[in-house]
């Protein structure tokens, strides 16, 4: 089966609340409760939705924000989301005062070499709302008559865990029912911070998107009637004869049925992965590890240089595994890293793989320039012997480095990676 897929994140402990507003209930046909053959295989789970770039924040319901400022909003609205049938499904909830011309969803998975596509929809029948429904079909790239369990296999890429990231944009137009005025509306911003209540107080303005993602839980439906390999002993029969000097004649026959084993999958070392962060508006923000003069730094690989404010508001870039000679085109793209501080300057590091790649180790290395030592094992954090997981965090937060006479902080993000593949292991790529 053809699939696009992108791994998310390591759904967090504890579920917030459903934000206010009409969720939709499941009126169209459940795909676990009408088909049998499903029985025990993942599906998206909607009480699972979390914003990566809001930390793992839970949230069914994104907000979105009407006029042209978004600190100081016309109005706000919400889109809650929903899995119906093999769709995912974006509500956009009423708004007081106003009703809606139409709305935009652009989408693309996360870490997508693709540009953003858009689902376009008007406002529902009866006036409440409005409604897009996104086709799993259209996420996985597959034919529209794909079987439900192939679109499952793809949505659900992992199992019964953490599955696709999505990067989402709103827009739209609405209309004031008093002044008739027609005004715009687009996605809020991340947010960066929250209060107690948990009411954000502070948003990542860099960005033009947020990030969703879900967990997959299994179907709990009745399984359909297997059979196992079987022989069922040999019947005979006897004709009677065609004429009175022919003796009685007998055949012999036997019938057996079988199935086939699923395959085996098994973990196999592909090689090593350093974080790479993209230049933003012409500026270089990755250094190859060959520039620095300390042990083991002749080799391919990159630091950055982010600030505590820059790790405040997040930094993130790609994965990538047998970069040799610092040349990405040769490089195989496996996921994604995220770069935080809270707001006493800890660092966070998460690494987040697509499928079928896994983590074998993760290094983390925030010390100040020059750089001394580039062996991974010598980094501020290491975490060996992690059990083929999609995505791990540092447990506890970094310092930032203090430097002093003019030096920057060097962040540098490594890990080893496994595949989960069926068939015989290949060579690791270049370390």
């Amino acid at each position: 089966m053809k699939t696009t897929r992108q791994l998310l994140l390591l759904a967090a402990s504890g579920l917030a609340s459903a934000a206010p507003g009409a969720l939709l209930k499941r009126t169209d046909y459940d795909v676990c409760a009408a088909d049998c053959t499903l029985a025990g295989l993942p599906y998206p789970d909607k009480d699972t939705f979390q914003l990566p770039l809001e930390n793992h924040y839970s949230e069914q319901c994104p907000t979105f924000y009407v006029g042209s400022d978004a600190g100081n909003p016309t109005a706000t609205g919400r889109v809650c989301l929903e899995f119906i049938g093999p769709y995912l499904v974006f509500n956009f909830t009423s708004i007081s005062g106003f009703t809606y011309n139409d709305a935009t969803v652009s989408w693309k998975l996360t870490g997508s070499a693709s540009s953003f596509s858009d689902l376009s929809c008007g406002p529902n029948p009866n006036g409440d709302g409005l409604t897009c429904k996104l086709p799993f079909t259209s996420v996985l790239k597959v034919s529209p008559t794909t079987s439900n369990k192939d679109l499952l296999a793809g949505i659900c890429p992992l199992g019964d865990r953490e599955a696709l990231v999505f990067d989402l944009r709103f827009s739209g137009d609405v209309t004031s029912t008093s002044s008739g005025e027609v005004l715009p509306l687009r996605q809020q911003f991340p947010c960066a911070s929250r209060d107690s209540d948990p009411k954000c107080t502070s948003y990542q303005t860099s960005y033009d998107y947020f990030q969703l993602t879900y967990r997959c839980s299994k179907c709990y439906v009745a399984a359909c009637p297997t059979s196992t390999s079987t022989s069922e002993p040999p019947v005979t029969t006897t004709e009677p004869p065609t004429t009175s000097t022919q003796p009685p004649t007998s055949t012999t026959s036997s019938t057996s049925t079988s199935t086939t084993a699923p395959p085996i999958l098994q973990t196999c070392s592909f090689g090593t992965a350093f974080g790479y962060q993209n230049p933003i508006a012409g500026v270089q923000k990755s250094f190859t590890l060959n520039t620095q003069s300390g042990a083991g730094c002749n080799r391919w690989g990159w630091y950055e240089t982010p600030t505590v404010s820059e790790l405040q508001g997040g930094i993130s870039g790609p994965l990538y595994v047998g970069a040799g000679g610092n040349d990405i085109t040769k490089a195989v793209y496996v996921g994604i890293w995220v770069a935080t501080a809270n707001a006493q300057g800890r660092v966070t590091v998460t690494y987040l793989l697509n499928p079928p790649y896994t983590l074998a180790d993760v290094h983390v290395n925030l010390v100040c320039l020059p750089l001394t030592k580039c062996a991974p094992g010598q980094y501020t954090f290491n975490a060996g012997a992690i059990p083929n997981l999609p995505t791990f965090s540092n447990p506890t937060p970094l310092v930032y480095p203090t430097c002093t006479g003019g030096s920057k902080a060097a962040l540098v993000v490594h890990a080893a990676v496994n595949v989960v593949k069926v068939g015989t292991c290949e060579p690791p790529k270049a370390s």
